[in-house]
């Protein structure tokens, strides 16, 4: 047990280089050849087919090139017109919410102006009213109903009496 510096406690078989050797295919004797270019001898008019051919392909792709632009210029055009639009909903909001601040102030500063004490204070000071005593009240009862004596002396009586009569 004294001998622990040892290493035959450790299989070093598994590091080791591996005993089958890949498939490696040996490099061709010869250089590559490059492949021939063969030309071809064209008519004119497979000529001008070709380069209408061509021109029509260029303009195919500057229609397709041009309306993704347009597209694209639309779609941020109108993130900017939204934006502005959004900003001015904040900013009329906050005018709302201003002017709904102030119309509770006012609506409080008018229902403290006109309390009944100051009702009654504006009454006596400044118009030199007096308060309504019980002995100056008197009540009437009307027990002939409405009666109105016209200009002419003709008297005007009730018509709800007249229709009740009826």
């Amino acid at each position: 047990m004294a001998d622990y510096n040892r290493s035959e406690a450790y299989d070093l078989s598994l590091f080791a280089a591996p005993a089958y050797k890949p498939d490696v295919q040996e490099a061709p004797s010869q250089p590559m050849q490059k492949p021939r270019l063969v030309k071809t001898h064209k008519t004119a008019a497979q000529i001008r087919k070709e380069s209408i051919a061509s021109a029509i392909h260029t303009l195919k792709i500057f229609v397709v090139a041009v309306t993704l632009l347009t597209l694209f210029g639309a779609v941020l055009y109108s993130r900017i017109h939204i934006a502005g639009l959004e900003k001015e909903a904040v900013q009329i909001a906050s005018k709302i919410k201003d002017a709904e601040s102030e119309n509770t102030r006012l609506v409080m500063q008018l229902n403290s102006s006109i309390s009944r004490e100051r009702v009654d204070e504006y009454a006596v000071s400044v118009l030199g009213m007096q308060k309504v005593e019980r002995y100056q009240i008197h009540y009437f009862e009307n027990r002939d109903g409405d009666k109105v004596l016209m200009a002419d002396g003709e008297l005007f009586e009730d018509e709800i009496k007249a229709d009740k009569d009826n």
